[in-house]
């Protein structure tokens, strides 16, 4: 890399024994599988390794025909090697570096593995961890559809996601020949399988023309019990298409419409950060079956969800068995007409029906329990108490005065991890917002944050940005950080937690929690104002019950009547004589 210094390997080794300064005894050792020589090419390298795996013997102290000669004995069909190796038949720093990689690995699989791990291999494209680990759940979803036994699976992935696709028979993108060098690489037999086989293909990377050309090469070639599942460019796979994509990606799906074509039974475009190369691009997924036809695809829009692997299997499983009685957790089910016909395969936000919709033979119940509220009168609210009082100046201190005088006592809140927090605890953890609380076990919370401060009843949980506040009436609880504790000693400070609370939620702007103005009222009237405010909280937490309900009730109507599960019968008028 351009301006970037570079240090020779064995004099940084020697530097580190000399001073006792490196951490790693076995740093010399371990080394070869660390350093690369400046401009190495990562695939010749990967080369000259599947040679060295094949021979079982160094490659450096051999000449350039002696190399060639073994190539040949390896690969004398030249399927995967021998034409590589006779370009690279001089080489021999890349073969001396190939030799100590090796010998600084566990095993040919591990040098491969620790080659994609070095500087020179960063930055190629690939899917991500999490994007493989999807792949895995699926195919063998598609496994047990077929088999499971007997069936195997090929895998045409980043060769960097081999680590994380344990099971998998690995494979290059880029050609079948670098798909036999990683066979050679990890020492398995290459030979066509024949019966059920669960093909897993990336496309990522190609431009729509050429991911659409290799879905329909896909296509053609899928017999009888095999299935691929293809992860390609969602503009190609999913979005509208028009012009000659759009033919070029009709002409492959029409094939499910008939019965020894193949049938997309599966399409979902999937949420961004999956490809390593270009994360804020979207990518889609086919599953295709092969020498079948499908009355209907499960497709979905997963683009801005939070993919859950296992419940994106059930819908694909359920997708394969065509049964068309089944309920969806991502996809919907739309005829295969509609799909092979359209200019778009997963129609923008398309998703599976919502829950309460599939729950319709409820609704009816949820609109009585609904209108059990709303037909209740809200009681009203007065403040008969309150008279006219001498106009003056309004009296006002600012919190950060109030805080140094001790008036107001500020703590501030504690850092929870995720991790600690149990749903089946008894210590509440809250904050500013006024949400439901969470919960963490009490031992943990004696173990982990013994220093943590405890609220007492009456104190206020506030924010500064933005400016938010809520009264903790019971105590005992955690304050989660950045959320702090007011303590106002009422009398002296001339307001209330209720008061104080609502002072601050009425804020706007002022993230300066010192600057903010605190009202101060007279001694005799701090616990009143309390008292009323406490009433009026009664008052809004009866509107606001009405409200969810009122909202209930809508969605259950809506719902109810358009799933036939409730019918709104015309109202009875009283005719006037007249």
């Amino acid at each position: 890399m351009a301006d970037v210094e570079h240090f020779d390997r064995d004099e940084v080794i020697d530097w580190l024994e000399e001073t006792g300064r490196g951490l790693n005894a076995s740093a010399r050792l371990d080394a070869p599988a660390v350093a690369v020589p400046t401009g190495l090419d990562v695939e010749d390298a990967v080369v000259l390794l599947a040679l060295r795996a094949s021979v079982g013997q160094d490659l450096a102290p051999l000449g350039a025909d002696e190399r060639i000669a073994l190539a040949r004995e390896v690969d004398p069909d030249d399927t995967f090697l021998l034409d590589e190796v006779i370009r690279l038949s001089a080489a021999d720093d890349l073969a001396a570096y190939v030799d100590g990689l090796h010998e600084a690995s566990y095993g040919p699989s591990d040098a491969l593995d620790r080659l994609y791990l070095t500087r020179a291999a960063q930055g190629g494209r690939g899917l991500t961890a999490a994007a493989v680990a999807l792949l895995q759940q699926l195919a063998d979803v598609c496994r047990t559809f077929l088999g499971p036994d007997g069936v195997a699976v090929e895998l045409r992935l980043d060769p960097q996601a081999r680590s994380v696709a344990a099971g998998f028979e690995s494979a290059s993108p880029d050609s079948e020949r670098a798909a036999l060098r990683f066979h050679a690489i990890d020492g398995r037999q290459v030979e066509s399988i024949p019966g059920p086989l669960v093909r897993v293909i990336s496309l990522a990377g190609l431009d729509d023309h050429a991911a659409l050309d290799a879905a329909d090469e896909i296509a053609v070639d899928l017999d009888t019990d095999q299935i691929a599942v293809i992860v390609g460019p969602a503009s190609a796979l999913c979005d509208r298409l028009r012009g000659d994509l759009y033919n070029d990606r009709k002409s492959t799906l029409q094939a499910g419409a008939e019965d020894h074509g193949c049938a997309l039974v599966a399409a979902f475009k999937l949420p961004r950060g999956l490809w390593r190369d270009a994360h804020r691009q979207n990518l889609g997924l086919w599953v295709l079956r092969g020498a079948s036809a499908a009355t209907a695809a499960v497709v979905g829009d997963l683009s801005g969800s939070l993919v859950d692997g296992p419940e994106l299997a059930a819908d694909l499983l359920g997708a394969l068995e065509q049964t068309g009685a089944r309920s969806y957790r991502y996809g919907r089910a739309v005829r295969y007409a509609a799909v092979w016909t359209g200019d778009t395969v997963v129609p923008v936000g398309i998703g599976a029906q919502p829950a309460t919709a599939l729950e319709a033979s409820s609704a009816h119940e949820r609109l009585v329990r609904s209108t059990l509220v709303t037909r209740e009168p809200i009681p009203g609210f007065d403040l008969p108490d309150a008279r006219p009082g001498t106009t003056g100046p309004s009296a006002t201190r600012s919190l950060g005065e109030l805080v140094d005088a001790g008036l107001i006592v500020r703590q501030s809140g504690a850092r929870i991890s995720d991790d600690d927090l149990d749903p089946a605890g008894s210590v509440r953890v809250i904050t500013a917002d006024g949400g439901e609380p969470r919960w963490i076990d009490r031992l943990v919370e004696a173990a982990r944050y013994r220093s943590a401060v405890h609220t007492e009843p009456g104190d206020v949980v506030f924010s500064p940005n933005p400016p938010k506040a809520v009264v903790d009436e019971t105590g005992g609880a955690i304050v989660e950080s950045p959320s702090r504790i007011l303590r106002p000693d009422s009398a002296r400070a001339g307001i209330g937690p209720r008061a104080l609370a609502a002072t601050i939620n009425r804020l706007r702007g002022n993230t300066e929690w010192k600057t903010w103005q605190i009202p101060g009222l007279p001694a005799d009237q701090v616990d009143r104002v309390e008292a009323a405010l406490g009433t009026v909280e009664e008052h809004l937490s009866e509107i606001r019950k009405r409200e969810t309900a009122a909202a209930d009730l809508v969605t259950s109507l809506i719902q109810g009547v358009a799933a036939g599960s409730v019918t709104l019968d015309e109202p009875d008028t009283e005719k006037k004589a007249g």
